[in-house]
């Protein structure tokens, strides 16, 4: 289905790096590597990349589909992460000077 905002198409290609990134470290089931895409500004990134490993590490393995819902703010995008084996997975991202990072702990992912 084609989205009915221009941006979608955008922001689509602004994530793809940090979201192979993300499952390339889901992979690896290292959390403080995972933390570090986390938006800075957030707390408690490690002990929430522990519980994203230890919750969809496995099917990371897998081929995985990402796929960019509709932007509905500036600066903040929804991914649903399509595992191999069913699985889904909601991530959210923010953006902060032209960069894109994960909504990772706890945090206002619109006040950096």
């Amino acid at each position: 289905m084609e989205s009915r905002y221009p941006e979608a198409e955008e922001v689509a290609r602004e994530v793809e790096l940090l979201v192979k990134v993300y499952v390339q470290r889901l992979q690896a089931g290292d959390a403080s590597d995972l933390a570090r895409i986390g938006a800075p500004w957030y707390t408690d990134k490690e002990r929430a990349a522990q519980r994203l490993i230890a919750r969809y590490g496995v099917h990371a393995e897998e081929p995985v589909e990402a796929v960019v819902s509709d932007p509905v703010a500036p600066g903040l995008a929804t991914v649903e992460l399509r595992f191999g084996d069913g699985r889904r997975q909601v991530v959210d991202l923010t953006q902060y000077d032209d960069v894109w990072w994960l909504a990772l702990g706890n945090g206002d992912p619109a006040k950096p």
